[in-house]
């Protein structure tokens, strides 16, 4: 009998509905980064293509999709660990591929290179080679970023045409194919600045991924975006004969590839509607160039940055205005105009960048220490200081002043103490928290007054004079280590830690003992 028609369409369905169903294909993004600062002997070594590389990687990590562990850094490496690289990432995206995945591709290199050749630690990789080994390697879409010298030879289409600008339709049919972008045309050199610490092109490369390339202003950089920017940036500063960008593509499908979503960041530096001129954000305490924008008015900005200490600065004419940032655990910092400090521009100039804008700090805490005489317990003491840093350096003043009582035999002492010390040491700024050292002296004065028990009736029998009381000068020596911790505005907080070797006289004990405090507080920068 054959079933109705219905329950036929159901039994036939049934397999289909018990099976499980399969995930959607994910996409998968892969980075490796290449740089060289030595190339061939005849060579002027670069100062900072491993750097460049380094903040790629940083950058995609943090704001391009990419998992550290899909990141591939290759520094001062010669040709065959460049492939070797690549040919482990094949590997990577032949697993993926057959886990159903596809994979996108961004290689990035910063080096010397001559006539289509990359010259890599006093070997050779042509550019050609390099564009070939991505296009193979079987990813979906393939992205080319080289920042070298006559680079431009790479940017000469196989296929397709040049254009200016992506498609942008929001058909679902994804892009496939490979990018190539050359930061200079053939026959061009590209830029390495030291006021930058890297090359000129990778330097707007990164500012514009940051998002002051998100013309469209809805929190993510396309690649036309991208490279729009860079472009625009590089050829207005590039000096001598110029450096003009070049790329080309060999793509099919529809839609925009983004590199980056900067709305997507832990923190950023918000530059209202308003502001209008040309900022420049460094990092500290190391000065290093993250950001170099030219803010129009009328947009706001939101520029993504990791987690840290920065130094904006802003030119206007003879005199820089400066204004330290701390995103120590991330969050937004808004860019006021009126906070800005205005310093001349010589003496920013001269300071390599980096001026101490609030160098000195007050200082309250309480200090837990161990006692001057053995067996008397500790000491609960207060006290003041007054801190000055030179970057991440620092010196501590402090005073400090305890008192206690305890029995002694047919005894009572009161005891008083007041220490004056100087403590000097390093500090790790790049860190949230913020640990540091150093060494320390400091000078402690110490008065004992003694009372006798029954002490009146002793002085009415026999006439005797109260005990006078015991002074002592001592002098400690030891290191010290602590953590600092951030706090809103100008605000912090430390818990520090010092052993001392003291010197103290004394005719009940050795006058060299050792002693330790243990000490909270919080200040504030001004």
């Amino acid at each position: 009998m054959i079933p109705p028609r219905p329950l036929w369409f159901l039994l036939a369905a049934l397999p289909l509905l018990l099976c499980p169903l399969r995930a959607a294909a994910a996409t998968v993004r892969l980075l490796v980064a290449i740089g060289a600062n030595v190339g061939d002997p005849d060579d002027a070594v670069l100062r900072f293509a491993d750097d460049d590389a380094g903040r790629v990687r940083q950058l995609f990590v943090e704001l391009g999709g990419v998992r550290a562990d899909r990141s591939y850094l290759v520094v001062d490496q010669p040709a065959s660990v460049v492939r070797q690289r690549l040919a482990e990432v094949t590997g990577r995206i032949a697993e993926l591929r057959a886990a159903g995945d596809d994979a996108v591709l961004i290689v990035y290199v910063s080096a010397h290179a001559k006539g289509g050749v990359l010259h890599l630690r006093g070997s050779h990789l042509p550019l050609a080679e390099l564009r070939d080994s991505a296009n193979q390697a079987g990813a979906r879409l393939s992205v080319l970023l080289v920042d070298a010298c006559e680079s431009g030879t790479l940017a000469r289409r196989k296929g397709g045409r040049a254009g200016p600008e992506f498609s942008v339709s929001l058909e679902q049919i994804p892009l496939h194919g490979q990018v190539v972008i050359s930061s200079s045309g053939p026959g061009e050199s590209s830029e390495e600045w030291d006021s930058l610490k890297g090359s000129l092109f990778t330097h707007h490369l990164l500012t514009g991924l940051r998002g002051d390339a998100d013309v469209e202003d809805d929190g993510r950089v396309s690649l036309a975006e991208a490279y729009a920017y860079a472009y625009r940036r590089t050829v207005a500063g590039a000096a001598g004969a110029g450096q003009h960008p070049a790329y080309a593509w060999e793509l099919s499908g529809t839609g925009e590839l983004i590199l980056t979503e900067p709305q997507a960041a832990r923190s950023a530096l918000i530059f209202p509607a308003a502001l209008a001129g040309r900022y420049v954000v460094a990092s500290q305490p190391r000065p290093d160039v993250v950001a170099e924008v030219e803010k129009a008015p009328g947009r706001p900005l939101r520029l993504a940055v990791p987690p840290g200490r920065y130094l904006l600065r802003k030119r206007a004419g003879a005199s820089t205005g400066l204004l330290e940032l701390e995103l120590p655990y991330g969050g937004e910092r808004q860019v006021r105009e009126e906070e800005l400090k205005w310093r001349p521009y010589t003496e920013v100039a001269l300071k390599g960048g980096h001026v101490e804008l609030r160098g000195s700090a007050l200082l309250g805490f309480a200090r837990l220490e161990s006692a001057p005489v053995r067996g008397t317990g500790t000491r609960l003491s207060a006290g003041l200081g007054y801190r000055h840093s030179w970057g991440s350096w620092w010196a501590l003043g402090v005073v400090s002043f305890n008192q206690a009582g305890y029995p002694a035999v047919e005894l009572e002492v009161r005891e008083r103490a007041l220490s004056a010390g100087v403590t000097a040491g390093y500090r790790w700024l790049e860190w949230a928290l913020v640990p540091y050292v150093g060494m320390g002296v400091e000078l402690t004065g110490l008065e004992q007054r003694l009372r006798r028990q029954r002490e009146e009736e002793i002085g009415d029998t026999f006439g005797v004079e109260p005990l006078p009381p015991r002074r002592a000068l001592g002098l400690g020596l030891g290191p010290v280590a602590g953590v600092e911790v951030p706090l809103p505005g100008q605000a912090f907080a430390l818990l520090q830690a010092q052993f001392l070797l003291r010197y103290l006289p004394s005719t009940e004990q050795p006058a060299l003992l050792p002693a330790a405090h243990v000490s909270a507080g919080a200040g504030w920068r001004f």
